[in-house]
C-alpha cells in the first residue's frame, strides 16, 4: 500500500514537471484522473484513490488554463463542464452511484483529447514523440480498460464516436515506439529501462485491446503508474534523448 501511495505522489509531481505541453498535460492527467476515478469505485472505496484523482482533475484544469493556443479553448469550456458532473452519489445498501450520462460524457471527453492529440503537429525529434506517445498513450489505455471494468455495460452502450479510439491501433503503437527506440542508439541504462516498459506493456496488454479479458484491476493501474514513472525520469534529459538514432 505504502508503495502505491509513493506511486501516486510522484506521479502528481511528474505530471508538473515533465516536457510536454500544456493541452498534452491536460490530457495525461485527464486519463491518470480516469484511472483513479474508477479505481476508486472498484477498490470499494479506497480513500487513496479519490485524493488521488481529485489532485488529477485539479492539475488538468491547470494545464488547460495554461494553454495559449485559441483552439484549446473549447476543450477548456467543455472540461469545465463535464468536470462537476465527476461525482458520485452513494446509496445506502447500494454503494456508490455514477449517473450513466457523466460515464458516456467523461468517455467521449477522453475520445476527443486522442482525436485532438493526434491531429497536433508533432516536433522533427522522432525520439521524443515517441517517449511522449508511449506515456499517454499507456495511461489512456488504462483508463479505457479501467472505465469498462467498472461498468456493468462493459462496451453495449460504445457508439460510432467511442470506436474512433481503437485501442489495437494505440496499443501497436506503443509496441512500434518501444521497439523503435530500443534500436536507437540510446544509452544502455535508459535501454534496460525501457525494456522493463516493454516487459510491463506486454503483461497489460491483452487486458487493454480485449475488453472481454477481465483484467486484474489493481495490477493494471500500478503498471500503468510504474510505466508513467519510468518515463517521467528518462524524459528529464531532452539531450540523450534529441542524440538518439530517431
Amino acid at each position: 500500500m505504502l508503495r502505491v501511495a509513493l506511486s501516486l505522489s510522484l506521479m502528481l509531481v511528474s505530471l508538473s514537471s515533465m516536457a510536454l505541453t500544456p493541452f498534452e498535460r491536460h490530457f495525461l492527467a485527464v486519463t491518470q484522473g480516469m484511472s483513479s476515478f474508477y479505481m476508486y469505485l472498484l477498490s470499494n472505496e479506497d480513500k487513496k484513490f479519490k485524493v488521488a484523482y481529485e489532485k488529477q482533475f485539479d492539475l488538468a484544469t491547470e494545464f488547460i488554463i495554461e494553454s495559449k493556443d485559441p483552439s484549446k479553448q473549447n476543450i477548456l469550456k467543455r472540461w469545465m463542464e463535464l468536470k462537476p458532473t465527476l461525482a458520485y452519489d452513494k446509496s445506502k445498501g447500494m454503494g456508490l452511484l455514477l449517473p450513466q450520462s457523466a460515464r458516456l460524457g467523461f468517455r467521449a471527453y477522453v475520445v476527443d483529447l486522442y482525436l485532438e492529440f493526434q491531429k497536433n503537429p508533432k516536433g522533427s525529434k522522432y525520439a521524443i514523440n515517441a517517449y511522449e506517445r508511449i506515456q499517454i498513450f499507456s495511461s489512456l489505455l488504462s483508463a479505457r480498460s479501467l472505465d469498462l471494468d467498472s461498468s456493468i455495460y462493459g462496451t453495449n452502450l460504445f457508439n460510432d464516436h467511442d470506436r474512433l479510439l481503437d485501442q489495437v491501433e494505440v496499443a501497436n503503437q506503443v509496441e512500434a515506439d518501444l521497439k523503435a527506440l530500443l534500436g536507437s542508439g540510446l544509452p544502455k541504462s535508459y535501454q534496460k529501462q525501457l525494456r522493463r516498459i516493454e516487459a510491463k506493456f506486454r503483461f497489460m496488454k491483452p487486458s487493454l485491446v480485449d475488453y472481454d479479458t477481465r483484467s486484474a484491476t489493481y495490477l493494471l493501474y500500478q503498471n500503468a503508474l510504474a510505466i508513467d514513472k519510468i518515463m517521467t525520469e528518462q524524459q528529464q534529459d531532452q539531450n540523450v534523448i534529441a542524440s538518439s538514432l530517431l
